[in-house]
């Protein structure tokens, strides 16, 4: 039996159903609530309620919560993620780039498209803000394609990469404001890749606009290097992209591991949010992120996969790694789903209506809904602990029922 035909045995039809459980809640203030028997409802693709129930009736041993949301990744490096080559600049040049070129194609855009949605979905998250290959016909197919929920836009990069890869940043955002989406994130790949001309022109779309900005923030003490070479006049990394225009609460940056208290204060000040990617930092040798830093000043972050750097799309590698390589008075098992799910999914309804809720299970949510067996445990912390412990190391791997708008997902 699939997960899609277990999903429609427990009471789920098409946009509409209801389905039995033990059920975790996240919120977006970073509590989960814990119901151990209760029944979930959506209508129209929209959860009506999580009503509590005497007992959950056979053969409903599952443990449900909401779907994932993956704030940074890179849809056209599936097929090489987990492929690592040394350190971040020898990587890009030696193993991204030349793989990021095929998609000028536009099969290998459809069929790449294809590939990242299946496997995110397979690994539980519906919805989040990815990077495309430098091409702004991929991202219209990648538009074409994807459920809503999902945010993507071209890498720009003007220099210092392969020709096949530049183009001006006004002429790439030209291109994508004449495609009529609704939403495209402005995606300047990182300062290396830019001209301070070309970033100031992504700083004005951005202002333009209602559009997320998604961008890399010193992941790499090579990278500080270059950045302070080519940017002299700069203070530092992160006053290049302020002199531009793009830091604020529309904006995730990626990484941001090799930072001052300065840079600090200024992306609290803003309200610039920080996406930590713990398996991508791990795989390329950047670094541990200093998680205290960031919640000493205050900062806004989420957890993201990285895929490629990141070898897998599933949210619970990330989680556990994130366990794994911080000291323990700093993480909470709990915190980590917060910061996949319900405040991931607020960064998300920022730029459509139709996702306020996301990444929760709370009614009007959008019914983004996944079950793993249900592990031991009597508390939030206690049962995602013990399902960690539970998983493969290829938790991609761990088989799910899978519900996005209110529809079960053979996966």
């Amino acid at each position: 039996m699939t997960n899609a035909q277990r999903l429609v045995q427990l009471g789920a039809t098409k946009a509409s159903g209801q389905v039995c459980g033990s059920v975790l809640l996240p919120t977006p203030d970073g509590r989960v609530d814990f119901v151990p028997h209760a029944q979930i409802s959506w209508s129209d693709a929209r959860i009506v309620h999580v009503q509590p129930i005497d007992r959950v009736p056979d053969p409903a041993s599952a443990l449900w919560l909401p779907a994932f949301v993956d704030l940074h990744a890179h849809w056209p490096q599936t097929a090489v993620r987990g492929q690592f080559s040394g350190q971040l600049l020898p990587w890009l040049r030696q193993s991204i780039w030349p793989a990021e070129a095929k998609f000028a194609d536009e099969q290998v855009a459809r069929a790449g498209v294809a590939a990242f949605l299946h496997t995110a979905q397979r690994a539980g998250t519906c919805s989040g803000l990815v990077f495309g290959p430098p091409f702004a016909g991929a991202s219209q197919i990648f538009a074409q394609i994807a459920p809503h929920g999902w945010i993507e836009g071209p890498a720009i990069m003007e220099v210092n990469g392969p020709v096949a890869l530049l183009q001006s940043a006004p002429m790439m955002l030209t291109e994508l404001q004449t495609q009529n989406r609704d939403t495209v994130a402005i995606s300047p790949r990182f300062a290396p890749s830019l001209s301070a001309e070309g970033l100031a022109a992504c700083g004005l779309a951005a202002a333009a606009t209602h559009w997320p900005v998604q961008s890399h923030l010193a992941e790499n003490i090579d990278e500080l290097r270059w950045v302070a070479e080519l940017f002299a006049e700069a203070e530092d990394y992160t006053d290049v992209y302020d002199r531009a225009g793009l830091l604020g609460p529309r904006t995730i940056l990626a990484h941001a591991i090799h930072l001052s208290d300065r840079e600090l204060q200024r992306l609290a000040a803003t309200g610039t949010w920080v996406a930590h990617c713990p398996t991508s930092n791990e795989a390329l040798g950047s670094g541990r992120m200093p998680l205290e830093r960031l919640r000493q000043f205050g900062l806004r972050w989420v957890l993201a996969t990285d895929v490629g750097a990141g070898p897998q799309l599933s949210q619970f590698d990330v989680m556990r790694a994130f366990l794994r390589l911080h000291p323990p008075e700093l993480t909470t098992a709990v915190d980590a789903l917060c910061r996949t799910t319900a405040i991931a999914g607020a960064f998300l309804a920022q730029f459509d209506q139709g996702l306020q809720g996301l990444g929760t299970l709370a009614a009007g949510a959008p019914a983004h809904l996944i079950a793993v067996p249900r592990p031991t445990g009597n508390d939030a912390e206690a049962i995602l602990r013990s399902l960690f412990s539970s998983l493969p190391d290829n938790a991609e791997q761990v088989p799910l029922a899978v519900v996005a708008w209110g529809q079960p997902l053979d996966c």
